[in-house]
């Protein structure tokens, strides 16, 4: 399985604090079936940005990637960055300040005040720039959980969507379980990755939400979301997007 949004690089943000821990999360991840995880920092101008620098973050992947092969552990660490939503956004990927996926043309983005007016024109901007748009944790936006059509016109105009692994497992409740089901049936989702940030937090775990997935798609679509699909993204890649739909009124609470 592949991995697309962690916070296993220590010392940067808010997730691993210390080698230690990177190293932990890598031999979770590991044992757990992963083979590949994005290392996907908060990017600059995000209040939980530590410190942002391309160089320290690519010195960083490939430190705690070579001290867990020295363990006997193979797990790929690829650099990434999750980019903090705002105006300055177009313009950070336009001089090369914030990184992509291991120099893909694919971004995580973070819609960290949710759908604002300004959100989709951004998002479009960002487009518009040559990068594929991979929409962190939509499920924690009001405005989805308000009503989850409000991501179609995004997913139409070739926007993806990445789920909280605990979130559809219910490990956030069961409220946030219900939405993700409903995302995940509905064609809304097309990666499931951890968001992991400490060995107790959102550990780097993907096969019971794999498992929910498959349960809810089947087999090979479920394994599109953790397998086939982040691994089109680290290849630049087109994915297949399956026609979204909600056919019942929805209700978050």
């Amino acid at each position: 399985m592949i991995d697309l949004h962690s916070h296993i690089l220590y010392g940067v943000d808010d997730g691993a604090r210390t080698l230690a821990e990177s190293l932990e999360l890598g031999r979770m991840a590991a044992a757990a079936g992963t083979r590949v995880i994005a290392a996907t920092p908060h990017g600059p101008g995000s209040v939980a940005t530590r410190v942002y620098d391309a160089d320290l973050i690519a010195e960083r992947a490939a430190e705690i990637e070579a001290a867990l092969r020295a363990e006997g552990i193979e797990l790929q660490v690829v650099a990434g960055t999750e980019i903090n939503f705002d105006a300055k956004a177009v313009d950070a990927l336009r001089h090369s300040l914030v990184i992509p996926y291991a120099g893909t043309r694919t971004v995580l983005l973070e819609p960290t005040y949710g759908f604002t007016p300004s959100f989709e024109s951004v998002v479009f901007a960002i487009q518009a720039l040559g990068y594929r748009v991979l929409l962190a944790h939509p499920e924690r936006v009001g405005e989805v959980r308000d009503d989850p059509n409000c991501l179609i016109p995004l997913i139409e105009r070739g926007v993806l969507m990445q789920l909280t692994a605990e979130a559809l497992t219910g490990a956030q409740g069961g409220r946030m379980q219900r939405l993700c089901e409903t995302l995940v049936t509905h064609n809304f989702v097309h990666v499931i990755a951890s968001d992991s940030h400490r060995p107790t937090q959102r550990p780097p775990v993907l096969g019971p939400a794999r498992d929910h997935a498959a349960h809810l798609l089947g087999e090979a679509a479920a394994n599109a979301l953790v397998e086939a699909n982040p691994a089109a993204i680290l290849a630049d890649r087109p994915i297949h997007v399956s026609p979204t739909s909600i056919r019942a009124a929805w209700r978050f609470w």
